[in-house]
């Protein structure tokens, strides 16, 4: 069973509480488009096709509405079993992230009003078009540096949601439930999130050493 690559508690509060020492455009927008990953479970690929229209449409109706070609795979992955179209709950969090990341991108616009810039996605580079999933891996990268912890990478936010809602998890249902929000078509896959998470394993060594 493939390993599962997630932050502990301690790395996450870490790298969020660096990111919201910085003030600057880059940084504000880094830090929603890592909390709204963190708090929806998407893949990278899906936070990069979002479009300023999903994300108004996310905040009026409450649920994140995802076509299939904007999940893995595109339009193939609905061959697979995957729905053609994926409703996400907004928690207060993601829809925070999502007011954040509308607000930046028109700071970014207005900053330079005579250029051009991409007139869809919610999501901007510095040059104002739409950022490319290797940009979203390097910031990601520079941020764990900055932070001083463990180099990850942006899928494993969507990695971190689904342990903390096992870790979380009273009832039978957990499972099953983080299937349904992941997406995937076999509860095999989603149960290499039941193994013991870095979490996990460090308060088992600590526990043992009492």
């Amino acid at each position: 069973m493939a390993e599962v690559k997630s932050l502990t508690r301690e790395e996450e509060k870490i790298l969020f509480s660096t990111l919201r020492k910085f003030k600057d455009v880059e940084a504000e927008r880094d830090l929603n488009w890592m909390l709204l990953m963190r708090y929806t479970a998407r893949r990278v690929q899906t936070v990069h096709l979002l479009d300023e229209a999903d994300a108004l449409e996310a905040l009026d109706k409450g649920y994140l509405h995802l076509a299939s070609e904007k999940q893995k795979g595109g339009k193939k992955d609905s061959v697979r079993g995957l729905d053609k179209k994926q409703e996400i709950y907004l928690v207060d969090a993601a829809r925070k992230a999502l007011e954040a990341l509308l607000k930046i991108r028109r700071k970014m616009i207005a900053a330079s009003p005579e250029s051009s810039y991409d007139e869809q996605a919610l999501i901007l580079s510095r040059r104002r078009q739409r950022m490319s999933i290797r940009a979203y891996q390097q910031r990601m990268t520079h941020w764990c540096n900055t932070a001083g912890i463990v180099k990850a990478s942006p899928h494993w936010l969507r990695h971190t949601w689904a342990v903390r809602r096992l870790q979380n998890s009273t009832t039978g249902e957990g499972l099953r439930q983080v299937q349904a929000v992941l997406g995937h078509e076999h509860i095999t896959t989603t149960q290499v999130y039941t193994q013991p998470s870095r979490d996990d394993l460090r308060k088992t060594m600590q526990e043992a050493a009492l």
